[in-house]
């Protein structure tokens, strides 16, 4: 009887082993996306389906490598708490690679990041209205102003205005910060050029501008992976042969950012 018992819970701890190993092969051939909502990146689409440059590009290499892939929506200011905790294996959203956040860390520092594979800069928006006299830095000092927290935009907006305590609001989203905007509670945002240039000026926004006046200083996207990650050299590699084939062009053309998208990758 006591082999019996003995043999049973032999292979009771055998499948769990198995089940075990299955689970951790299977999480480890998954790329798990970290996102936000932000046109043209990553939005939902009439269907509510996730769509976007980020979305398909993502789906493209998770194809080449093999892997199954899954979307995961984020709070940007807590990316890299998600990508320690596991939650997620890469930050993929329009993810700016060579700035610092405002703690005065590099990115590169905290984040392993593949080729930049993106131009982008960040860029003020105010009410049409306002474009005439909110026309300069120095106009921004004692206005409203808003940005993504964590984002690089929050950094400049920050830089902006003198009294941040008072007049500065921090958001979950850009998209948040574009609806403080419009319901005019804020004076002014910063957001990414991309996202500017597909929704400002139209629809629901057509009574927001650009302040083409405010230059910023340009910025690269990247995609950020934990250090030490095996995947960046593997997503490296599939987004060097799908910028090759005309895959990464096509996908820009698709959304509008022909002139963003980085070809010649390294």
């Amino acid at each position: 009887m006591k082999k019996v018992v003995s043999l049973v819970l032999a292979l009771i701890l055998c499948s769990v082993c198995f089940l075990a190993t299955t689970s951790c092969q299977k999480n480890d051939n998954k790329l798990i996306v970290g996102y936000t909502i932000y046109e043209p990146m990553n939005y939902l689409d009439e269907n509510n389906e996730l769509v976007g440059f980020d979305t398909e590009l993502a789906k493209a290499v998770a194809a080449k490598l093999g892997m199954e892939i899954e979307f995961q929506k984020i709070e940007w200011s807590n990316k890299y708490l998600e990508l320690e905790a596991g939650t997620i294996n890469c930050i993929w959203n329009g993810f700016t690679s060579n700035c610092a956040d405002d703690d005065g860390v590099q990115r590169s520092d905290k984040v392993d990041f593949s080729y930049a594979y993106m131009n982008n800069e960040q860029c003020v928006v105010v009410q049409s209205k306002d474009l005439a006299t909110l026309n300069s830095a120095a106009a921004l000092a004692d206005k409203k102003g808003a940005a993504e927290k964590g984002s690089a935009g929050e950094g400049v907006a920050k830089d902006y205005i003198d009294n941040t305590d008072v007049n500065y609001f921090g958001k979950d989203s850009q998209a948040a910060a574009m609806m403080e905007l419009n319901a005019g509670t804020v004076d002014f945002i910063v957001i990414d050029k991309t996202m500017a240039k597909a929704m400002v000026g139209s629809g629901s926004y057509a009574n927001l501008a650009i302040v083409e006046d405010i230059e910023i200083e340009s910025e690269v996207y990247s995609i950020g992976f934990k250090k030490g990650s095996e995947l960046t050299e593997k997503v490296n590699g599939a987004l060097k042969e799908l910028a090759e084939d005309g895959t990464m062009m096509e996908l820009a053309q698709k959304y509008g950012l022909e002139n963003y998208v980085i070809t010649d990758l390294k």
